[in-house]
């Protein structure tokens, strides 16, 4: 359809090879693989240029306007005469034009009514150079380092960092080094290199640290966070939290964690015979809906695509309202269900929101542009505090300590659910993945739909880890207790996920109250099951948002910024 001899995709259904459009660095396209795709619905599009020997390539989907792969790409590409072992890549992947376009694009730096931003120097007010797709990363880290537990706790001016052979590879080492970086005010600094005009009234701005080891570091091993791709900053602070709490601390020290803590209760009531179960859980975040109300037109007949405000008490009167579940009542047989409340049992110093405004569509992660209003002054969130069992309620019959079902990842199963699976499906699948990666999840069970027990509840043999051998393996024990997990534990874990070292990791992280001879740990229970030393349950619990992270645009593939005292919330206990 034109003469260009690059940038071309070749369709995988029918071998038509069109012009992509055009992208960053000049190179052309007039989209008439799009074109393609639009007038005959295939989708599926390979980019000739980006083939390589090893099968790798630049795949894309234009139903789901999302890159793809495909594993068996020699098969197909071998249907249109293509030979693998003969490609050799010639031209940039869509990966490495993307990281390019980052690593030289330019924020804009005017506020939302149009006043030009002034450059700030000085203690704390340090920025984090891109290395392409880092934006997650950068605002997490901005946000952490302007909270006072972050910096007591990795600030120490007169102090050598612990002695280690491996510094690039030592935790403790990183933060302290990203710690006086980011607050020392040494490299806030106008960047006297770049030009500006004599009488141009612009301020040089600051180049910035680059924080290349510490991401190295912390996402080394991961299949996510060690890629350049662009990731989600909520799994982000999760997967660093997890890394501190499992870094050993000085003796003198503890780990900042510590002030993210607080107790969620679950209350169900059976609908017959009205008994009720409370179970309490350990959490550091909590993950809210932001509830969708579309504007109509005047008619009232059709959508305008355009969402109403919320607050954010809105968003956690969704997240605490009572709802009904399908179980069999233990005490008296009823089939008709039981009400389900949340609630928080404790409060933390430091309260990290996770405002949920994706939903699927046409199996594509899509944003919501739903505007969440949080108010600059004081937010009071003592009537979400649950007080415990209430006089007179008669507790459902207790479940046998060894026998206590797994808890699956609150945030990964409602992905999960919300993309129509079942809940035995889900639990299952986060179960075998290791309880914390939504995507593993959701790949294991594509690959297992056609198991003929994929529907049944999880045994307790399997909860509990069928096999022992696992767990007295000294190699894998000696890694978990380097990690700072007492061996008892460590063992525990290693025998409840057959041996899989990193799903043990996750396995230690959601079961807190696990020790080595069974799941419960009475003397770090008050007697209302709400764990010692876990939060704060005073009223008034008055909050002030201290920070934002903003997920900009309507793609997942977009960037993150980050607002210190001004979508994850940061909220400080006052």
């Amino acid at each position: 359809m034109c003469d260009l001899k690059e940038n071309l995709w070749l369709c995988l259904e029918c071998g038509n090879l069109g012009c992509g459009r055009s992208q960053f660095g000049g190179i052309g396209g007039n989209s008439h693989a799009l074109a393609h795709a639009d007038r005959t619905s295939h989708a599926i599009a390979v980019k000739l240029g980006s083939i390589t020997a090893d099968g790798s390539a630049d795949i894309y989907c234009y139903k789901c306007n999302e890159e793809r792969t495909d594993p068996d790409l020699a098969v197909h590409l071998a249907h249109w005469g293509i030979n693998l072992a003969g490609r050799e890549k010639t031209e940039k992947s869509l990966m490495e034009m993307q990281v390019e376009h980052n690593l030289k694009w330019e924020f804009s730096m005017t506020s939302e009514d149009g006043h030009e931003l002034s450059p700030i120097f000085g203690p704390g007010f340090t920025g984090l150079a891109n290395l392409g797709n880092s934006c997650y990363l950068s605002s997490v880290i901005q946000c952490l380092f302007d909270l006072p537990e972050f910096q007591q706790r990795y600030r120490h001016e007169n102090e050598e960092p612990p002695l280690t052979d491996s510094p690039a590879e030592d935790l403790e080492t990183q933060l302290r080094k990203l710690a006086d970086g980011i607050l020392s005010g040494r490299y806030s600094r106008a960047d006297m290199d770049v030009i500006v005009a004599p009488d141009s009234p612009e301020v040089p701005r600051q180049k910035g640290l680059v924080p290349a080891m510490f991401k190295h570091l912390v996402g080394r091993g991961h299949e996510e966070f060690s890629t350049m791709k662009q990731q989600d900053a909520f799994e982000f602070l999760l997967h660093l939290f997890k890394l501190i709490n499992l870094s050993r601390h000085p003796d003198n020290l503890s780990s900042p964690t510590h002030s993210f803590m607080f107790a969620m209760e679950q209350r169900l009531q059976c609908v017959c015979c009205k008994k009720v179960r409370y179970k309490v859980d350990e959490q550091d975040n909590v993950s809210i809906p932001v509830p969708a109300r579309r504007l109509a037109l005047p008619d009232d007949t059709t959508s305008t695509g355009q969402f109403a405000p919320v607050t954010l008490f809105d968003c956690l009167d969704a997240s605490t309202s009572e709802e009904v579940v399908d179980l069999v009542c233990p005490s008296c047989g009823s089939k008709d269900g039981f009400s389900k409340r949340s609630s928080f049992r404790t409060l933390p110093q430091q309260l990290v929101i996770n405002a949920r405004r994706f939903e699927l569509i046409n199996w594509v992660p899509t944003k919501l542009d739903i505007p969440v209003d949080v108010s600059e002054e004081p937010l009071d969130l003592s009537p979400y505090l649950s007080s415990g069992q209430k006089e007179g309620e008669e507790l459902l019959p207790d479940i046998d300590a060894s026998k206590r079902d797994f808890v699956p990842n609150q945030y990964a199963l409602d992905q999960l659910l919300s993309m129509g699976f079942p809940r035995a499906r889900s639990e299952k699948a986060l179960y075998t993945t290791g309880n914390s990666d939504f995507e593993a999840a959701m790949n294991w069970l594509f690959a297992h739909l056609e198991d003929p027990d994929i529907d049944e509840p999880l045994t307790i043999s399997e909860i509990r880890g069928g096999g022992t051998d696992a767990s007295h393996d000294p190699a894998k024990v000696a890694q978990l207790v380097e990690m700072g997990i007492d061996e008892s534990r460590a063992k525990r874990a290693l025998g409840a996920t057959g041996g899989d070292v990193n799903r043990a990791i996750d396995w230690v992280f959601s079961h807190p109250e696990a020790d080595a001879e069974g799941y419960g740990r009475e003397s770090n229970t008050h007697s209302d099951g709400c764990p010692r030393n876990l939060g704060s349950s005073d009223v008034p619990a008055r909050y002030k948002l201290r920070s934002i992270v903003c997920h900009k645009g309507s793609s997942v593939h977009a960037g993150y910024v980050s607002l210190s005292h001004v979508q994850v919330f940061t909220f400080t206990n006052h």
